[in-house]
Parts: C-alpha cells; structure tokens; sequence
C-alpha cells in the first residue's frame, strides 16, 4: 500500500542524524558500539518513509557501519570494535525486519480502517435510502446507542445521544403506552419486539414507523437488543390513499346499481305508501259515520304507523347503500342480511319469471362485517346471476345459500343460467374483465376487495346447468367461546 512521504524537514533532520552517528562512530574512539544508534534512525524512517526508501536507509546504515569501521581501524581486524561492529549490523538488520513488519501491521490495519469507513459509508446511505435506523439497548442498564438515520427519524441531530425519554418525547401521546411496555419487555428481555407507532415532530409533522429488534448476548452473556426502525410514512400514506380509492370505486359501485334497482326501489317505497294511502282512507271513512267506529280507525291508524315503519326502514336502506362513508364492522345475522337484500330485489325477482329457493340453516354464528358492504356483494351476486338467466332457459331457477362449515359461515348463489367458460374462470375476478357486452369489469372485483377485507374468500364454480358463487366468512372468536 502506497504510503505519503514525510515531511522535507523530517527527512532532512533523519539525514542529519544519520550523518552525525556516522561521524561520532568513524572519528572518535568511543568504546561503545555507536552505530546501534542507527535503530533510532530506522524506527523514525519506517513511521515515515516508504518502504523502498526505509530499506534503502538500512543498507546505508549497514554500509556506513563498515565505513566507519574501516575510517577508525582500516583494514585490520580488531575484535572489540569489529565486534561492536557486527552487534551494530545485527541490530540493524533486526530494526530493519521489526520495521518491515511494523509497516505491515500499520498497512492491514489503515486497510481496516479504510474498509470500515467505507462500509459505514455504505451503511449510512443504505439508511438514507431506505430510510432505516439501526439502534441497540443493553440490558439491564437500559443505554442506548443509534445511528445518524435513527436520530433523523426521531427529528434529532446525528450526534444526539439516545435515551427513552427522547423516544417518548418525540411518541405521539396516544402511543406512547405502547412504546413503555416494548421497552419494559426489552428490559425484561422477553425475546422478540415487532411493532408500529408513530411519531410526532416538533413542526407538527406525523410520521410513522416500523420498530423490530432481535435479543443478542455479548462475550459475558449479557443480554442486548439490536434492531432496526423504519419510516413507513409514505407506505402507510399509500394505503389510505388506496382505501380511501376504494371506498369510492365501492360506492359508485353502489350508487350504480341502485340505479339498476330503481324499479325496485320504487316498488318498495310504493308499497307502503299505498298501504299509508289506504288506512287513511279508511280511517276517514270510519271517523265521517254518524256514530264514528273508533276501534276500526284505531287499527286503521296502527297500519298508517307500521306502513311508515317500513316505508322509513326501506328509505334508510337505500340510504345507507348510497351514503359515502368508511365500513363499521360489527356482528351481522346472515340470514336476516339474505331476507333483507331478497326484500329489496322483489321487484327485480318478480319481473323474470323463475323459481327462487332460500335455503338458510338456522343458528349460525355471527359473522362480523360492514352490513352495507355485505349487502353490495350479495346484490351484486344475484343480480348478475338474474342477468345470467336473462335469455329465455327452461326452468329458472335461483337458490341463495347459508350454510356453515367448521370456522367459516357461508353463503353461496346458484343460478340455472349458461355456467362459467373455462377460459372465464381464471379471470372472473380480474378488474376491467366481463363477459357482458356492455360491462365495466368492476361488480366481481369489488366484491372480492370487499371480501378480502373481511378476511373472508370469494370464489365461483361451474354447477351446470348453471354456476355457483360462493362467500365464506371467518366466525369471530367469540362466538366460539360463546358456543363452547
């Protein structure tokens, strides 16, 4: 590895020295091995020079040992000075190998230090980029270090020292509960921590993040927690916007098909208004008598009452079906969902000629759902198997379905119309896919959005003649508490 010269001066006051052990060791009759004085020269020469030129400097060490061996004593053979003389040489050729071997060392290590820069380089733009922190906590003390990333997340500088109370302070107030017993159970060291919570910065800014640590033991077997913390923000953001995207598909959804449904809709508002219409007239005719028959007004008025009940319950109905808004999910009867949903399709039953079957097994479990949503999944089940049945087949037969099967309820659609294509039956839930002239695509997919979101699943069949949708529902642990 290439290593930088040293400085001028440096090298010259080297040179100087070297020059003055020469001079001291030649010239004088000093009766000690003067030359071992060379070491200092090449311990200095390998912090400083490159290798070539610090081996180049013991050769001249070695060489200006013999000189001055030769000036002082010429070519006669001394043993005490020319035993000096190679005690002065071995030296320096041992210097000179601890010196290789010191630059060596040096050089690995400057490799080393080199390679962990760069790889802390790499890991702080690695964090930049995917906008994770790493952080770790010793327990039982509770210290803490993270890195830059980890302190920006939390809206602090690089050089911030971390501390729970700084987690805390930067923790919206609602989560902070949370974060206390993550952190108590890491001081417990009760294994893995996994959770989400969000933060709250000092310019209003609300961030959310990811938070998993994995425990870990050191050399002395105590135990530490090392982990990492995620900016999800713009996940989290992206999945809002998506169930915010498909609240509205679901509810034009919606609002399309009681489009399709006004017929019924107006059947089913028309025939409360009639019976309204009827016992008012009726209770008129009572109260004009001479001697007016209360008993039968009040009864007429009883139906004025129940006729407006029902008219109100269809009215909030079909407004809930048309409202925007997000799902409340709560513990639904599936039979009294069917009922409902086959109530406000009669007008739709009545208009084609065929024979409907409900088939609800009594006693089943709650499920827990949005009703509106559930609601526009069956409509939409059997309005496209009415379409199914629309060209002119012998006989029409639809059976809607509840049924349960182990931990799920379900509920199935049956028509008697053509069936599914196996080239269809791949795609059915695709969104933008139908097998109608005139369709969007949408009906299915939707259905199976909604589905998905219940944590539920969706599927069809080919029954022939005909073909068979099919919903099944998780039952909620409560009613398996309830039922044992």
């Amino acid at each position: 590895m290439p290593r930088r010269q040293g400085h001028p001066a440096q090298s010259a006051a080297l040179i100087l020295l070297t020059c003055a052990i020469f001079a001291v060791d030649a010239f004088t009759r000093l009766d000690t091995a003067i030359a071992v004085m060379y070491i200092v020269v090449l311990m200095l020469a390998a912090s400083a020079w490159p290798r070539r030129a610090a081996l180049a400097l013991s050769v001249a060490c070695v060489l200006l040992t013999m000189g001055a061996y030769l000036i002082a004593h010429g070519f006669t053979l001394h043993p005490s000075p020319a035993g000096r003389a190679l005690v002065s040489i071995a030296a320096i050729g041992i210097a000179t190998w601890l010196a290789v071997k010191c630059q060596d060392t040096l050089d690995r290590l400057r490799q080393r230090q080199d390679a962990l820069r760069r790889s802390e380089a790499f890991l702080a733009g690695a964090q930049r980029l995917t906008r994770t922190g790493s952080f770790g906590i010793k327990v039982p003390d509770a210290s803490m270090v993270w890195s830059e990333e980890a302190a920006r997340i939390f809206g602090y500088s690089g050089d911030a020292a971390p501390s729970m109370e700084r987690v805390l302070e930067r923790t919206l107030p609602e989560d902070r509960a949370a974060v206390r017993e993550a952190f108590g159970r890491a001081l417990a060291c009760e294994g893995q921590i996994d959770f989400a919570h969000r933060l709250l910065l000092p310019d209003g800014q609300l961030r959310h993040v990811h938070v998993l640590a994995e425990v870990s033991r050191d050399e002395y077997g105590d135990c530490e927690y090392l982990g990492a913390i995620t900016d999800i923000t713009e996940r989290v953001e992206a999945e809002q916007q998506l169930h915010a995207s498909q609240i509205q598909l679901a509810h034009a959804a919606r609002v399309s098909m009681l489009g399709e449904l006004a017929a019924s809709v107006a059947h089913e508002v028309n025939q409360p208004l009639t019976a309204i219409l009827a016992n008012a007239k009726a209770a008129r005719r009572w109260l004009g008598r001479p001697e007016p028959d209360l008993p039968e007004t009040m009864a007429a008025l009883d139906g004025i009452v129940q006729a407006s009940e029902r008219a109100g319950q269809v009215i909030r109905r079909i407004r809930a079906l048309a409202r925007r808004a997000d799902p409340e999910h709560r513990q639904l009867d599936l039979n009294a969902l069917v009922t409902e949903t086959i109530e406000l399709l009669q007008r739709e039953l009545e208009r084609a000629p065929l024979a409907l079957r409900l088939d609800l097994e009594p006693g089943l479990p709650a499920v827990v759902g949005d009703r509106v949503e559930l609601q526009q999944v069956l409509i939409n089940l059997i309005m496209n198997a009415l379409q199914a049945m629309a060209a002119p087949r012998t006989p029409a037969r639809l059976e809607v379905r509840t049924y349960r099967d182990g931990e799920t309820v379900g509920l199935s659609v049956r028509d008697s119309g053509p069936g599914i294509a196996d080239a269809d039956s791949a795609r059915l839930f695709e969104p933008f896919f139908s097998t109608k002239s005139d369709g969007m695509g949408l009906g299915l997919s939707i259905c199976r959005s909604i589905i998905t979101k219940h944590g539920g699943q969706i599927g069809a069949r080919s029954t022939p003649p005909g073909s068979t949708f099919h919903v099944e529902l998780p039952v909620p642990q409560e009613a398996h508490a309830h039922e044992q």
